[in-house]
């Protein structure tokens, strides 16, 4: 199964050398067979680059594996930013009393 992670430092698998014509890297792809920089061909293809060398990638698997990155992003963007009658109650209270601690510093 096939991990992107848009975020991921490509460069690190990629290098210093220059993507190949109109291509555009879009993050760090992860398989069994190793790990490496994730490039958007001109031609609309995916592949794995490492070194400077291009991989072939299944297609229909890299495009499920960025919609799964793309989920996993959204669910990840609305973690703690729920905001509730209670949550809100509780914040009011916390603030009445002085709010948060603070750090005491050794």
């Amino acid at each position: 199964m096939l991990k992107v992670t848009k975020a991921g430092n490509w460069k690190l698998y990629w290098g210093e050398i220059p993507l190949p014509k109109d291509a555009e890297a879009i993050g760090v792809i992860s398989r069994d067979s190793g790990t490496g920089a994730l490039i958007l061909l001109e031609s609309g293809n995916y592949v794995q680059g490492n070194a400077g060398g291009l991989r072939t990638l299944d297609q229909r698997e890299v495009r499920d594996a960025l919609i799964r990155s793309d989920a996993a992003a959204v669910l990840g963007s609305k973690g703690g930013s729920v905001i509730s009658k209670a949550k809100a109650a509780a914040a009011r209270a916390n603030g009445r009393k002085g709010g948060r601690p603070r750090k005491i510093k050794n």
